[in-house]
């Protein structure tokens, strides 16, 4: 039952690619935030027509998660990241109120576009499926749905189509139709679903507190449509995703970056003599062609990368230090070890508290705690790991670790009271008034390898020459 009026509603909105729709749906029904653009550096807002609505953005991905806890009374997203919460935790605190008439898609089960792969292959196979996708719990339901006798699914930060077909059989992706799944030389083996962008609310606030009169705007501009939803940037450019066949045993399978480590890593290849070909801000593919004999190369996600190689689907590659002892810390056993540190993209991974909390150490932090001030301390990072790992280290002994895919700064201080997060000069921090209470470590690229790798008769020439050339260029 509702037992009082909204005082103030929380709003959580996305960054990124549905930035731009987004603003022109809240233009449409008279709560446009100023600041709710792309160039801003601001990620709170208030809305000036009904001043009792704030708001944040936040990575897209986290909002269905920040609004099923109770941070955000709504929250704008793509359909499929709610999906992905509901298969995980179907009691989650959180409801869908609407969808929207943009950013529509589908989730699609894929295959390599000439692969043999069909449902009742896939049903009757006695292999292992393996199945790779930023959706794990989608993909673990539509396993069973489809009642697999075995399947492996592993879970990745993105880019998905460029594990086929080399590194896994299917992919669970978002595309806005079959046309899209062909232009990454993928084709549908099956769509499990579709999606589009919605707002969501927290079920607990919409039992406790009377929004409607913010429900009544949402609703109604689906009634009219909206022209200024149409889509007003350009869409970001996709990396080419050709398949190149190369059966030439002993050859080793490098990982490069994508992402913003892509222009430091070329450079550092460019130093080191290495010619590429589709390695590029121009011309970027998934499969990069180059001058190291024997050298196959895939472009990934650098958050993947430990994992990956140790699981043997790259033999080496180039990430940074954070990912690695993110990796390890979770897996110590794992086959994966440093080769050599190349120097670039160097950050300091810091922790960090907003500047009104009167701590200026990791022993202020226990004495606050001590005293109760912060119990149970929430901590939110991209680095899950290295978090729980400070925090033990440190004798901390109640925390809650908030996992995040970006933008972390935005938690400080309503939504976490500490952030394990990476800086360049500490600019950024500064500008949204929070401050470096403790330095981990100081992260940059490396190359890594796998352990069996190393002592391969066919492959182990081949490394110890990228890393003669490799610790040449950054020496």
């Amino acid at each position: 039952m509702v037992s009082s009026i909204a005082q103030d509603t929380r709003l959580a909105l996305p960054k990124g690619k549905m930035l731009s729709r987004t603003a022109g749906f809240l233009s449409d029904i008279g709560l446009g935030f100023e600041d709710y653009t792309s160039k801003t550096r601001i990620y709170r807002m208030r809305s000036q027509t009904m001043p009792s609505l704030s708001a944040k953005m936040l990575n897209e991905r986290d909002i269905p998660v920040q609004v099923a806890i109770g941070n955000y009374d709504f929250g704008i997203c793509t359909s499929d990241w709610l999906q992905e919460l509901h298969a995980r935790y179907p009691a989650s605190n959180v409801v869908k109120v609407c969808d929207l008439d943009y950013a529509k898609a589908g989730i699609y089960l894929a295959c390599a576009r000439d692969a043999t792969f069909s449902v009742d292959t896939l049903r009757d196979s006695d292999t292992a499926v393996c199945i790779v996708t930023e959706y794990p719990a989608l993909a673990e339901a539509a396993a069973y749905k489809m009642r697999l006798k075995k399947f492996r699914i592993f879970p990745l930060w993105g880019s998905a189509e460029a594990y086929l077909p080399e590194n896994a059989d299917l992919a669970i992706v978002s595309s806005a139709d079959e046309g899209g799944l062909a232009a990454l030389n993928l084709r549908s083996v099956k769509k499990i679903g579709d999606s589009s962008a919605c707002i969501i609310a927290s079920r607990e606030s919409l039992q406790t507190a009377d929004f409607s009169r913010i429900l009544a705007l949402f609703t109604s501009a689906l009634k009219s449509g909206g022209k200024s939803r149409a889509e007003t940037t350009k869409s970001s450019a996709v990396i080419t995703n050709d398949y190149v066949p190369v059966a030439a045993d002993g050859n080793i399978w490098l990982a490069l970056a994508d992402g913003h480590q892509q222009v430091h890593t070329a450079a550092f290849l460019e130093k080191a003599g290495i010619k590429m070909t589709g390695y590029s801000k121009d011309d970027m593919r998934r499969r990069p062609a180059s001058s190291l004999d024997g050298v196959n190369i895939k472009v990934i996600r650098p958050q993947d990368m430990p994992q990956q190689v140790a699981n043997g689907n790259f033999d080496v590659a180039v990430t940074g230090r954070d990912w690695l002892l993110d990796h390890l810390y979770q897996f110590p056993s794992s086959p994966v070890v440093e080769l050599v540190n190349l120097g670039f993209g160097r950050v300091r991974v810091v922790a960090v508290v907003s500047e009104d909390v009167p701590a200026d150490s990791i022993e202020d932090i226990r004495d606050l705690i001590q005293r109760g001030d912060l119990t149970p301390l929430r901590i939110a990072s991209e680095y899950v790991n290295i978090a729980d790992k400070y925090l033990r280290d440190r004798h901390i002994a109640r925390y809650r670790v908030i996992p995040t895919w970006g933008a972390t700064e935005v938690y400080l201080p309503e939504d976490a009271d500490m952030l394990i997060e990476n800086t360049e000069t500490g600019q950024t921090l500064a500008r949204h008034r929070l401050k470096i209470i403790d330095t981990l470590f100081e992260s940059t690229a490396c190359l890594i390898a796998n352990r069996q790798s190393l002592i391969s008769p066919k492959k182990r020439n081949k490394i110890e020459k990228l890393v003669k050339i490799f610790r040449g260029t950054s020496g």
